[in-house]
């Protein structure tokens, strides 16, 4: 159940970020780190998907539901503000002919990662 879970919030994450459902709304936002509302109404995609996923595979009650969603979503957020305002103060960042600009995605990748892992985990320890 825990891996399953996983996948299919990966595959969530996958949706969210790199389909039709991140529009150039969204893109222009989360490329600086702003405007927030964008940047906002994206992280609630990735929740919507998160909260089916949950329903569909694992059924938790509300309040647990209410406690991971708010988490993906509030990290979500922030995670992706933090890596506009890094290519803000640092435009090079911005140049995929960078190597930093793949270090900079990798991080924040590896941070999305780590959320998803500790929904799982607190839902399944907890």
């Amino acid at each position: 159940m825990q891996t399953t879970l996983l996948l299919v919030l990966f595959f969530c994450h996958w949706m969210a970020d790199f389909t039709h459902l991140s529009t150039t709304w969204m893109l222009d936002a989360k490329r600086l780190g702003k405007p927030l509302l964008p940047i906002l109404a994206h992280a609630c995609i990735h929740g919507a998907l998160m909260f089916l996923a949950l329903t569909i595979i694992c059924p938790v009650p509300f309040a647990q539901w209410i406690a991971l969603i708010g988490f993906q979503i509030v990290a979500h957020f922030l995670i992706d503000v933090w890596k506009g305002r890094m290519n803000g103060w640092f435009p090079n960042l911005l140049n995929p002919a960078n190597k930093f600009y793949w270090w900079l995605l990798g991080i924040d990748q590896y941070f999305h990662t780590v959320v998803i892992v500790l929904m799982v985990w607190w839902l399944f320890e907890n």
